[in-house]
């Protein structure tokens, strides 16, 4: 019987959400999608299954690496294809802050205009939710422009921001402005506005 590992849904950012190694059931997956990843338009090639307790997973090769499960969400759609576009969608916008939009070279389930339409779809959210974090300045945002560290909207939500890390780093710090409240993941640093102003104070 196909089940998963953990009924936790999302996409996998980092070690804190785990759906299972796939050494021994890859053979029950099912290619879907190769496409062009990174400023260097490697290939990625994605697959998906679908289990006997109805969660849809998608997973990645890059390189003909080990298959890794990175996105999982219980079956919602009235077809195979409604819930394969959801899962790349979420993947997409989960990840394009870091990685960019990826471009298709092939599917065996979407058309190239189905992709561009899931691209174009977040493009559009992006930008709504970036002019409404624009109308709201908040001190933060006051300081971290006073520094020169570029903060600028995500996109992800109108309280999600990201600026350019005091450390110097070719990295970024993300932002809250909910709270008014920061943190780099990089330098394992996080707070409020004074502790960034307490930390840009001891790296001058």
């Amino acid at each position: 019987m196909k089940t998963v590992f953990t009924t936790q849904e999302g996409v996998k950012m980092n070690s804190q959400l785990d759906f299972g190694n796939t050494a021994k059931i890859k053979n029950e997956f099912q290619f879907l999608m190769t496409t062009y990843e990174t400023l260097f338009d490697e290939e990625f090639d994605y697959f998906y299954r679908i289990t006997d307790d109805n969660y849809f997973q998608l997973a990645f090769s890059y390189h003909n690496s080990e298959l890794e499960i990175n996105v999982q969400y219980k079956l919602q759609f009235d077809t195979k294809k409604e819930d394969i576009i959801y899962a790349v969608h979420q993947l997409i916008e989960a990840n394009h802050l870091f990685i960019g939009y990826p471009t298709l070279k092939e599917s065996v389930i979407f058309t190239q205009q189905e992709f561009d339409k899931i691209i174009s779809d977040i493009k559009v959210s992006k930008t709504i939710e970036k002019e409404k974090a624009k109308q709201k300045t908040t001190p933060l945002i006051s300081f971290l422009e006073q520094q020169q560290l570029h903060p600028k909207p995500t996109g992800f939500n109108e309280d999600s921001w990201t600026a350019s890390c005091p450390s110097g780093g070719n990295h970024f710090i993300m932002i809250t402005t909910l709270k008014d409240e920061w943190g780099c993941g990089y330098c394992k640093k996080k707070g409020t506005i004074l502790d960034l102003k307490k930390w840009v104070k001891e790296l001058e």
